[in-house]
């Protein structure tokens, strides 16, 4: 007959060995910790720089410039436009195209930025047609590139032109709307704005004036 302790001893073994599979499947059903949270700061990509801005060029390259634009005369010249020298083109036609005084160089601001406004004439020999028109010019190769971007009525001269907190304020001559159409009787300085790619009249005020 056993001994009552080395029974005991045995149970004991014999228990202890058939918890231990019942312990490791319990261990391998708990969930696992889950992971401590990472934050990865990812460094900002460096800023682009700044594309450089289109130089302007100075009322003195507008004279020998290359002038287009999107109405008549300058439409007909296409995409390769009037080259001017001196100030000056003459077709065959006898469109005469002059470039004017009035100049101003500064920021528009819009999608024009930092331009050149010229004024221009065009007249045809042997008529009394003389229209000024606004040219807004660039240089971005060797030979300043001007747009016409309006004309003015028949016999309008512009007088002044001037750049400022991204506005262009141009005075010129002209007549009021029941007035003779030879001369002029009023004085106008009219304010402009880019409205993307083009001058848009802001506003206007008028004076009386006598030539």
């Amino acid at each position: 007959m056993p001994h009552p302790r080395r029974r005991t001893v045995r149970l004991l073994l014999a228990s202890a060995l058939l918890l231990s599979p019942l312990a490791a499947c319990k261990n391998t059903d708990q969930p696992a910790a889950a992971p401590s949270a990472v934050t990865v700061v990812s460094q900002s990509p460096a800023a682009s720089p700044a594309a450089p801005k289109v130089p302007a060029p100075t009322c003195a390259e507008v004279r020998d410039a290359v002038v287009r634009g999107l109405i008549d005369p300058y439409y007909a010249f296409g995409d390769d436009g009037a080259p001017l020298l001196e100030g000056q083109h003459a077709g065959e036609d006898g469109l005469v195209l002059a470039v004017q005084q009035p100049c101003a160089t500064g920021d528009l601001g819009g999608e024009l930025g930092n331009v050149t406004v010229g004024t221009i004439m065009s007249s045809v020999v042997d008529t009394t047609g003389r229209y000024w028109a606004v040219m807004v010019c660039t240089k971005p190769a060797d030979r300043a590139q001007c747009t016409v971007h309006f004309m003015l009525d028949d016999r309008d001269p512009i007088e002044s032109v001037a750049i400022a907190d991204h506005k262009l304020t141009l005075v010129y001559l002209t007549r009021p709307a029941d007035g003779a159409s030879a001369g002029v009787a009023v004085k106008r300085t009219a304010v402009y704005i880019a409205d993307g790619g083009i001058l848009k009249e802001l506003s206007h005020t008028d004076e009386p004036y006598t030539p």
